[in-house]
Parts: C-alpha cells; structure tokens; sequence
C-alpha cells in the first residue's frame, strides 16, 4: 500500500516534470561550481557583472534542491520563472537580431536561438508546473 501510494506520486506527469527540472538547475548551478571563468564569462557577455554567477549559482543550487525534494515548490517556480524571463529578456535585448537571423539553430545558451528556445521550454514548463502545485 505505501509502495503504491509512493509509485503513483514519482510517476505523476507533474512530479516526473519537477524532477526534470530540479536536475537542470542543480547541474547548471554545479556546471559554474566547478567552471566558475566560463560561467563568470557567459554573464560577461550578456552584460551582467561577474559577482552574480554566485548568485546565481545558490539559486539553481539550493532551488534545484528543494524542487527535487518537493519542498517551497511553488516559491521555487516563481524565482525560476522570474529568473527565466529575465534570461529571455536580457538575451533579446542584447542579441535580437541574432536570435532572429539565426533562427535555424537549436539548444545552447549563448544568447543565440538555440540557448534562448530551450530557456523559453524550460519556462513554459515552470509555468506549467506552477499552475498545478497546490503548496
């Protein structure tokens, strides 16, 4: 009964969803753990100071954490949505064109089409995500 009861939360479309995403936070936020110059370098080149890779790391670090544990889940999908639509923005801002003229390109974020198609999935996601935790 407990094994069925825990079997039928894991495999929840939602729950499968959230887990998914816990492991891209958690791997980009020890991606810029343990490559700490290209992460600081990736925000250099989208405008944005070096100090914030910290920030940022802690952010997909600890939210990642708590997605994956099923704790705070719905702050943890506001600040991830925010932190999203900030990335989508700034990337527009910095590179619209290239994003346009390169449209072709998919998965890889450099501010170019490829990194910005997969932020905006990974933020349709979230949303999605958000609209059905209850907590």
């Amino acid at each position: 009964m407990i094994l069925a009861s825990f079997k039928n939360k894991i495999f929840k479309p939602t729950s499968i969803l959230r887990i998914l995403m816990a492991v891209i936070f958690l791997t980009a936020g020890f991606f810029r753990v343990f490559n700490y110059p290209e992460a600081a370098l990736e925000l250099l080149k989208l405008g944005l100071p070096e100090f914030f890779t910290w920030f940022i790391l802690v952010i997909e670090i600890g939210g990642g954490f708590l997605l994956l544990f099923n704790k705070l889940t719905r702050k943890v999908l506001i600040v991830f949505i925010l932190f999203l639509i900030f990335a989508l923005v700034n990337a527009l801002i910095i590179n619209c064109q290239g994003i346009i003229s390169r449209a072709g390109e998919l998965f890889v974020f450099d501010a170019n089409p490829t990194d910005f198609f997969m932020h905006f999935v990974f933020l349709m996601i979230l949303i999605f995500l958000m609209k059905v935790e209850k907590k």
